[in-house]
């Protein structure tokens, strides 16, 4: 039903059949699909409404943080395409917002130590030949650069949709040409914003974040 409901077959506004009838066409008791009815409400995709029965949500504006968890966490599912390409483009705003945050901080002693971490991730990356490696790698750089924006809800994003990332990031670094140019735009950020140069920064972040300026992962 939540395939149904993201691939658009079943729109907006539309009222679902009863759950007696759902549990006749699936096969399985009705107790069970009461219960898949509520994790579909729970998600923000159905309505139950009295005596008007189950109603389909516009998910774009009634879906809950549970039904992206669903999406990155249930291995029947990959990212769409579309989807993939929003993810992409949430973690440029979301990360531009950060090194905002870094540039902005007065606190560079701390700022160094969190710095000297990334450096030492780059390093790594280096050395590192697996993709499963880099990727590992690479999301932790950038949940680095979210411990050091200071606001927690960041950090907390940035884990949230570790599984989504996981999966593109590996896929990403099973081209041998990717890591080099990877950690290239790493050092230009770090240097950024070890001088709090807010400019810059904001270009690197679209520069490492933006799949499409990778020539050889796109061919």
């Amino acid at each position: 039903m939540e395939d149904l409901i993201l691939q658009g077959k079943l729109k907006a506004g539309e009222k679902l059949p009863p759950e007696r009838e759902m549990a006749k066409e699936f096969g399985i008791s009705r107790p069970v699909i009461h219960e898949g009815i509520l994790i579909l409400e729970n998600r923000g995709l159905v309505t139950l409404r009295p005596r008007h029965g189950i109603v389909v949500n516009d998910y774009r504006k009634e879906a809950t943080l549970d039904l992206l968890l669903s999406l990155i966490n249930n291995s029947d599912h990959k990212l769409s395409p579309n989807l993939a390409k929003d993810l992409e483009n949430f973690r440029i705003y979301m990360e531009k917002g950060i090194v905002i945050r870094i540039c902005e901080n007065k606190n560079k002693e701390s700022d160094n130590k969190g710095l000297k971490y990334l450096k030492e991730i780059n390093k790594q990356m280096l050395k590192a030949e697996k993709a499963e490696d880099l990727a590992e790698l690479d999301f932790q750089f950038h949940l680095g650069l979210g411990l050091l924006s200071t606001n927690t809800l960041f950090a907390l994003l940035v884990n949230t949709l570790k599984p989504a990332h996981m999966d593109l990031l590996t896929r990403f670094y099973a081209s041998e040409k990717i890591k080099n140019q990877v950690v290239g735009y790493h050092n230009e950020l770090i240097k950024a914003l070890s001088e709090r140069d807010l400019e810059t920064a904001l270009i690197m972040i679209e520069k490492t974040d933006s799949y499409s300026t990778y020539g050889s992962y796109n061919d």
